[in-house]
């Protein structure tokens, strides 16, 4: 059993702090920085993307991990093979997006902090 919200929100967060990383290295994009509210909007789509960069390699890396694993001949997948990878990739990655949209909606309605 495994749920569609296995990889939870960490891909955004690793994507957030790798953007924030980058801002202090990289000219162009500390200057987006500064440019105010459109820079920041750009900074946030390029965490977005980021997210769906690693959210795509972890969930791969977990149907392979799944694959592989079983005890005593019995496997903890039925029917492994490339449609099982994408499949896992693209659920796992729905509901990483899901979540992440989630927490955009909370922030937008001022519910959160």
């Amino acid at each position: 059993r495994m749920t569609i919200f296995a990889l939870a929100i960490m891909p955004y967060i690793s994507a957030s702090i790798i953007v924030q990383l980058l801002t202090a290295v990289v000219p162009s994009l500390e200057a987006l920085k500064k440019e105010g509210e459109s820079g920041r909007k750009k900074l946030n789509q390029y965490t977005r993307y980021g997210t769906v960069v690693l959210a795509t390699v972890q969930a791969y890396g977990m149907a392979v991990g799944l694959e592989s694993m079983g005890s005593g001949g019995a496997q903890a997948v039925l029917d492994p093979g490339l449609f099982f990878r994408i499949s896992t990739v693209i659920t796992l990655v729905g509901g990483t997006m899901f979540l992440m949209w989630l927490g955009e909606q909370i922030t937008s309605r001022g519910i959160g902090n």
